[in-house]
């Protein structure tokens, strides 16, 4: 088993139940940080996502799945990146999986996350290339059908199909995209529901801009990251103390 059954909330109850047949639970925010002290010198990806892995080890209750109405705790902490693909002048999106990521330290996370990507962008993704492949052949009229009793079978009925080459939970908690790689400064994406993540979030362009400090105007270096959460998952309350944590260890580094 890769979920935990937990008791839930009176409101949690009430959101489940409200959402469970349809409608939107997404929650949209945005996150301004000063990276003025940060020494970037590549993309703020593997630090943002150790960061994402030490807050969801200290709030587990951020950490799960709905199945059949209800909330399940997922044992393990992974997190999935978006991965642009250029081919022919054309783009194509995939995803790179970190599991058990809290586990890594940075320098193995940034390891892991080039590695994989060029995998992927070399059409050798040992993740959902299988996945993707199949996806591409099937018919249009079949696509939706076989995501549906796939992510029914692999969420809901918590069967292993991996022996299929077909990966079990294939996007984990979180996913991240980098919006601003493509020269985005910011940006919200939307739910996927068939991912069963219940946090996304878009990294954006890296700008100089005028903010009051100490009631002087100063320059600092702002990242803007867009948050979408599910509001079946967690609430405001919940949110506000992993920015706040995320926030922190931001700042802790150099």
């Amino acid at each position: 088993m890769s979920f935990i059954a937990v008791k839930t909330s009176i409101f949690r109850k009430i959101a489940l139940s409200i959402w469970g047949g349809g409608g939107d639970p997404s929650v949209y925010g945005f996150l301004e940080v000063d990276v003025s002290h940060l020494n970037l010198t590549s993309s703020p990806m593997p630090l943002v996502i150790k960061g994402l892995s030490e807050v969801m080890k200290k709030h587990q209750e951020l950490n799960f799945v709905v199945r059949f109405g209800r909330l399940y705790r997922r044992k393990n902490i992974n997190i999935s990146v978006m991965v642009n693909i250029l081919e022919n002048g054309k783009h194509d999106l995939s995803f790179l999986t970190l599991r058990d990521v809290d586990r890594m330290d940075l320098a193995e996370i940034e390891a892991r996350v080039s590695h994989a990507a060029k995998q992927i962008r070399d059409r050798n993704d040992p993740h959902l290339g299988f996945a993707l492949r199949l996806i591409d052949r099937l018919p249009r009229s079949f696509t939706k059908l076989f995501l549906h009793a796939y992510t029914f079978i692999t969420h809901d009925l918590n069967l292993n199909l991996s022996g299929l080459r077909l990966p079990k939970d294939p996007f984990g908690s979180v996913i991240v995209t980098n919006v601003g790689s493509l020269g985005i400064k910011k940006a919200l994406v939307p739910l996927v529901p068939l991912t069963r993540a219940g946090l996304l979030i878009s990294l954006g362009q890296i700008s100089e801009e005028a903010i009051v400090i100490n009631h002087k105007i100063e320059i600092r270096k702002i990242m803007h990251i867009g948050v979408t959460f599910d509001h079946r998952l967690f609430d405001g309350a919940q949110a506000a103390a992993m920015i706040r944590d995320f926030e922190i260890f931001l700042q802790s580094k150099k």
